[in-house]
C-alpha cells in the first residue's frame, strides 16, 4: 500500500509534459514487450505448422509405399493362390521320388521325411532334405534345373562338398519345399 502511496505522490509532483514523456516511454516499452512476445508466438506456430506439413509428407509418402507394398503382396497372394489351386492333391515327397527316379539318382540318394512348418493362418510349408552322394556337377545341374522348372517347389538351401572317397563328384545336401494351403477347421 505504501508503494501505491509513493506512485501516486510521484505522480502528482511530475509536470504534464514530464508525465507525458514518462507515459510515452511506458507505453513504448509494454508496445515493444507486446510485439516481442507476439513475433515469438507467431514465429514459434510458424515453425510448429512448416513441421507439421513435413511430417504430413513423410506419413503420405509413407503410406503410398505400404500400399504399393501391399498391392505387391497381394498380387503374390493371388500367383500363390493360383498355383496352390492348380494341384490341389500335389505332395513334395512324391513328386521328388518321381523326380529322382527319371534323373536316375535313387541309388545316390537318402531322403528324410518331410516336416511341416505352419506359416500363419492360411499356409503351411513343407519342407523336404534330401543328400546325394557320388554326385557329378552334371547331375546337380539338372536336378535344380527340374526343380527350378516346377512352380510348386523351390530350393530352400544348397550344400556342396568335393567327394573325398570318390574323384571327380560332390557330395550334395539340398532342402526342397513347397506351399500348402493350410485346412480351415470347423468351417
Amino acid at each position: 500500500m505504501e508503494l501505491m502511496n509513493r506512485l501516486r505522490l510521484f505522480i502528482e509532483g511530475m509536470e504534464e509534459r514530464e508525465f507525458k514523456q514518462y507515459l510515452l516511454i511506458v507505453l513504448g516499452v509494454i508496445l515493444l514487450v507486446t510485439g516481442f512476445l507476439v513475433f515469438r508466438h507467431y514465429r514459434k506456430v510458424g515453425a510448429l505448422q512448416e513441421r507439421i506439413e513435413n511430417i504430413n509428407d513423410e506419413r503420405e509418402e509413407k503410406v503410398s509405399t505400404i500400399l504399393q507394398r501391399m498391392n505387391v503382396v497381394t498380387q503374390q497372394r493371388k500367383q500363390v493362390y493360383d498355383i496352390l489351386a492348380k494341384n490341389k492333391d500335389f505332395r513334395i515327397a512324391n513328386y521328388f521320388d518321381t523326380l529322382l527316379k527319371k534323373q536316375g539318382l535313387v541309388d545316390k540318394s537318402t531322403v528324410q521325411s518331410p516336416s511341416v512348418v505352419v506359416l500363419g493362418p492360411d499356409y503351411s510349408e513343407t519342407i523336404l532334405s534330401a543328400s546325394f552322394v557320388r554326385m557329378t556337377m552334371k547331375e546337380l545341374t539338372e536336378l535344380l534345373e527340374k526343380i527350378e522348372k516346377n512352380e510348386r517347389v523351390y530350393a530352400k538351401s544348397l550344400e556342396i562338398i568335393k567327394s573325398t572317397k570318390t574323384p571327380k563328384t560332390i557330395e550334395v545336401n539340398v532342402t526342397i519345399a513347397t506351399l500348402e494351403p493350410r485346412l480351415k477347421t470347423g468351417t
